[in-house]
């Protein structure tokens, strides 16, 4: 089911019961963000929905709880999205091998984030900005069977932006759905 306007920004959730053992809480379906008619993630996957929307309904997740920048707010695309990357995952420094983050503007859930996809959320107080791209890939090691993570050359950069109250009513329907699942 979608919640919102997958050409502009909408948040799928659906629970697959035949994905499901008998007397579960895990709710196994499907979990996608649409961003101007852009899926994240980009491939069919299977989410814990228990996972990713308690995770997005979380108070401390960006979309929950958008974080006030107004200059990147104001940025091109994907300048803004180069700035909360690096404001996420700062680079390792001699002085600083694993510098920490600032995750207030990570917009992702687990089964997003496993997609090798970043998704930030920043607000200048009445409207969010969404910003998704696909930054890492799944590529098999040239020897053996084993796969690595290889950071993608050029980025695409997803945005879409509305007003908070719309996000609160979207947050608050998927709350619905998913308190629906258990009766």
């Amino acid at each position: 089911m979608f919640f919102g306007d997958p050409y502009r920004f909408a948040i799928f959730v659906e629970c697959i019961p035949d994905w499901n053992p008998p007397d579960t809480a895990f709710y196994n379906g499907f979990f996608y963000y649409s961003i101007n008619g852009n899926f994240f993630p980009q491939d069919v996957r299977t989410a814990t929905l228990c996972v990713d929307v308690n995770t997005l309904l979380d108070p401390a997740h960006a979309l929950s709880t958008p974080s006030l920048n107004a200059d990147v707010y104001a940025m091109p695309a994907p300048e803004a999205f180069n700035s909360l990357y690096s404001l996420t995952w700062p680079e390792s420094r001699a002085e600083e091998e694993y510098p920490e983050g600032n995750n207030l503007y990570r917009a992702e859930t687990e089964n997003i984030s496993e997609s090798g996809v970043s998704v930030f959320a920043v607000s200048d107080g009445l409207m969010v900005r969404v910003l998704a791209a696909k930054t890492q890939r799944l590529v098999p090691k040239e020897q053996g069977d084993r796969y690595e993570w290889v950071a993608e050359r050029k980025l695409t950069v997803a945005e879409a932006c509305l007003p908070k109250s719309e996000l609160s009513a979207i947050l608050q329907r998927i709350q619905d759905y998913y308190s629906s699942l258990s009766r």
